[in-house]
């Protein structure tokens, strides 16, 4: 009676050949994944390598402009001088107004 007796799918001895065929699936599904994360591994250190440069650049036009605002400062000073005791917001008289009178 024992001969007949129900036994689930997994409890099933398995032949040899599928047994050592289903374990070199599992290993090209691994190698498979292995392979995919390392290039998503080589892609996300090449976008690291990229946000450096780039925040290396920036940080680079940044002191730059810095600079430049200095220089358009002092450039702006020298021809624009302004006179002892008057404001940037004082009126300056209009010359072409003279010859109109």
């Amino acid at each position: 009676m024992e001969k007949y007796r129900y036994v689930p799918p997994h409890y099933r001895p398995r032949p040899k050949e599928l047994a050592g065929s289903e374990g070199s699936r599992t290993r090209d599904i691994l190698a498979r994944i292995y392979n995919k994360v390392k290039g998503f591994d080589k892609v996300l250190k090449d976008l690291k390598n990229d946000f450096s440069n780039l925040s290396q650049t920036v940080t680079s036009h940044s002191v730059s402009i810095k600079q430049l605002e200095t220089q358009l400062g002092q450039i702006v000073t020298h021809l624009n001088p302004r006179q002892e005791g008057t404001f940037p917001s004082d009126t300056i008289l209009n010359h072409k107004n003279d010859f109109l009178e």
